[in-house]
């Protein structure tokens, strides 16, 4: 069975054992961290780096104009609350995305639960999953990414903001800003390893922010 996109009304946020066949089991369930959410997905850093421009760019203008920096500084106050305005939306979203999505990883599958307006579901066997990555950060969180085969692969913008950057045409679901993600990736290296009859190797462990791979493939960068 392929990977499976779902999108409907009624759904639960956080996958029950009880929805399960018989003889699976979860190994383990999480929610994205909602700040390496805002600061990753919704490029928060980015955000404040082009006011922080646009403001410097204003305080040169207004004093070429004027020749009085007071004024220019004066000017480029009246940036702030735009400023305060849009970094509190992208946190709010950032907020609400993270509540509104789950990570399950079961004895036979991933199942990614996410949406604020319109729930979704992927349903990603482990037997489908050809490699997966993981970049950890600083903080501990990190960034799973899984290759799928080109067969049901759901599309970029399906998949958003679990999709592996920059892949739009051929788009692989990412377990996104996962708090303690060195750990995360064992597991799913494990489950991997237990559901393809050993064909892959587990992911070492690391304590330390790297890029790292797990599977007979080369390791991918995120």
């Amino acid at each position: 069975m392929s990977a499976v996109m779902e999108e409907f009304d009624d759904i639960k946020p956080v996958v029950d054992a009880g929805e399960l066949p018989a003889g699976e089991t979860i190994l383990w369930q999480g929610r994205p961290d909602w700040w390496r959410l805002a600061v990753g997905a919704f490029r928060l850093k980015l955000v404040g780096a082009w006011f922080l421009a646009f403001a410097l760019w204003k305080v040169g203008a207004t004093h070429h104009d004027t020749g009085s920096w007071a004024t220019g500084l004066a000017d480029a106050a009246t940036l702030l609350p735009a400023l305060g305005v849009g970094v509190g939306l992208i946190m709010l979203l950032s907020f609400l995305t993270a509540r509104a999505t789950s990570f399950t990883l079961t004895s036979r599958r991933i199942v990614m639960r996410y949406g604020v307006a319109l729930p979704a579901q992927l349903n990603i066997p482990l037997a489908e999953i050809d490699h997966a990555a993981v970049k950890i950060h600083a903080d501990g969180t990190g960034d799973l990414p899984l290759k799928l085969p080109k067969k049901g692969r759901p599309s970029y913008f399906q998949l958003w903001p679990y999709a592996r950057p920059w892949k739009l045409g051929a788009a692989e679901p990412m377990l996104r800003a996962v708090p303690r993600a060195a750990e995360v990736a064992r597991l799913v290296g494990d489950a991997l390893v237990a559901s393809q009859g050993g064909k892959r190797a587990a992911l070492p462990a690391t304590t330390t922010p790297a890029k790292a791979g797990f599977g007979a493939a080369t390791p991918a960068a995120v």
